[in-house]
């Protein structure tokens, strides 16, 4: 029986893991919300779940998270925390990115920090990230640049204590995170004025329509679930054909990819224009 710690546990594709890990593990899934009047629940043939507050950019959060695991041994983390925040790198407001590596890259950091005393060599730690941590997508370049940071964040920490870790990278999977994201973002869209209009435009409705398209929270899910329990997961696990094609990408000379991805932008909001 797997002793396994979810964290951001209110994501789809979350919500979509636990009920494959139970009853066959004791899962600990943690909320950005306050959890009122729930307690731990225990299934027949074994398992149990129990919902707990933590806040991945607060340390007192992570304090107390520490306090209650105390002498509890974890087999697996699985960290879902993510924002995305959107804008042209010129006109990206400093705060904007602070919150992005907040969540996605000292979060990840808390989270291996504070739970690194119930750890063993046997233990692995699963982080969620994206196709996006292979830097070739324009104007998401904070997204960008903590997927990579959290990557490399992972590695390190697997070097140091030998403790397996494992990167999940979804292409475009369709869930509520991005209408999470076009709201967080509401301020930002005002940054694509003047040459960047159009762009902004022809994103925005991209975003609405990922959350009707791509792989299914289910399918990560069990992506998750065979990392999880493999003996000898991989390092990373691509889904998705976008990811694939990301991860291709990304050894082609730089020069020659960012022709290949203009182009292809051009080529897409002229198309977008023209349908409106």
């Amino acid at each position: 029986m797997k002793n396994v710690l979810i964290v951001a546990a209110g994501s789809d594709i979350a919500k979509s893991l636990i009920p494959k890990l139970l009853p066959f593990c004791n899962v600990w899934a943690t909320y950005r919300k306050q959890v009122s009047g729930s307690t731990s629940l225990k299934l027949e043939g074994g398992g149990s779940y129990t919902p707990l507050f933590l806040d991945i950019c607060d340390e007192a959060s992570f304090e107390k998270l520490a306090e209650y695991f105390k002498g509890t041994k974890i087999d697996v983390v699985v960290n879902f925390a993510g924002v995305a925040v959107t804008s042209p790198v010129v006109k990206l407001k400093t705060e904007d990115l602070k919150k992005q590596l907040d969540v996605c890259v000292l979060g990840l950091s808390r989270i291996l920090k504070f739970i690194y005393p119930n750890l063993d060599k046997n233990s692995r730690v699963i982080n969620v990230s994206s196709m996006a941590s292979f830097g070739i997508f324009p104007f998401i370049s904070p997204y960008c640049l903590s997927k990579s940071a959290s990557d490399i964040l992972l590695n390190a920490f697997e070097l140091e204590t030998g403790i397996r870790t494992v990167s999940i990278k979804p292409g475009v999977v369709g869930t509520k995170f991005w209408q999470y994201c076009i709201d967080l973002n509401k301020e930002n869209f005002e940054n694509f004025d003047g040459e960047y209009e159009e762009i902004g435009e022809f994103l925005l409705e991209n975003a609405k329509n990922n959350a009707v398209k791509g792989v299914t929270p289910g399918h990560v899910a069990r992506v998750i679930k065979k990392a999880l329990f493999a003996k000898y997961p991989k390092h990373s696990y691509l889904i998705g054909k976008d990811a694939h094609f990301a991860a291709f990408a990304s050894f082609i000379p730089k020069a020659l990819l960012n022709l290949i991805i203009r182009k292809t932008l051009d080529f897409r909001v002229r198309k977008f224009k023209n349908g409106k």
